[in-house]
């Protein structure tokens, strides 16, 4: 199982050499991205340093997660469009361990863009995120967690109805962002939504962030209710997986991907 993962992520290393798309997919748009809202928080700096912090804190964070959770349906996405997954599903790797190897693959991407933005964000802006220090992998964890039991879900809809719904993979983030409290505290939001929101996971990391900036303490209590929400997430976005993958198996519905 290891070294299946392991050609798995060879493999995704050598296109990602060889293709455009794959390079600035990992390096040029989480760069841009932070270049061109570095300068706005820069100039919000002038008004309010922490609100700067805040701004800039959340941007990084947000990143982690767009990048995991988009990057486990494109690379899968790839394969669809290359025609290249009947011939995947037809090799001695099992199916948990192709979706284990997409995983893989996303954590390792995101992991360069994380330091490339870290360095960027501390040289040319004065903000250094590992001082959040041990919070820091609390809010890892559980932004990764939710962003693979989205990953999983775009892939599990997509194996069922097609690549006609691969731009979904793109979608689902950008609308879930307005509700995630990324740039602000989820107090500013409608009551309604306020308590919406509660069910998800990232308004309790972006909000324990800012709780640890402005108190330098752990919101522990934010940690454990995000946690156990990604628990659930992620055991029904498996559960949604397995019966997605059947009922395409049962249609013959792969072998037209």
């Amino acid at each position: 199982m290891k070294d299946r993962i392991l050609a798995l992520m060879l493999r995704h290393y050598f296109l990602t050499l060889h293709s455009l798309e794959r390079f600035a997919d990992l390096f040029i748009f989480p760069i841009v991205a932070l270049v061109l809202w570095g300068f706005l928080a820069k100039y919000m700096q002038v008004q309010s340093f922490s609100l700067a912090s805040f701004f800039m804190g959340g941007l990084i964070l947000w990143v982690i997660f767009e990048r995991v959770g988009t990057s486990v349906g494109i690379d899968f996405m790839w394969d669809v469009w290359e025609r290249n997954i009947v011939n995947v599903l037809a090799s001695p790797i099992r199916i948990r361990e192709y979706i284990g190897g997409l995983v893989v693959v996303a954590l390792s991407k995101v992991l360069v863009s994380f330091l490339g933005m870290a360095a960027i964000a501390a040289v040319f802006y004065g903000f250094r995120i590992f001082d959040l220090g041990l919070p820091l992998v609390a809010f890892w964890i559980n932004i990764i967690l939710f962003a693979v039991a989205l990953g999983i879900f775009n892939i599990s809809v997509i194996v069922r109805w097609g690549h006609s719904v691969g731009p979904l993979t793109w979608v689902i983030p950008f609308a879930i962002q307005p509700f995630a409290a990324v740039f602000y505290p989820v107090s500013v939001l409608p009551t309604t939504f306020q308590k919406i929101v509660y069910f998800l996971p990232l308004s309790h990391v972006f909000e324990g962030m800012r709780y640890t900036m402005t108190t330098n303490n752990f919101a522990a209590n934010e940690f454990m209710v995000a946690f156990l929400l990604n628990l659930v997430y992620l055991l029904l976005a498996i559960g949604f997986f397995v019966y997605m993958f059947n009922q395409a198996k049962r249609k013959g519905s792969l072998v037209k991907l």
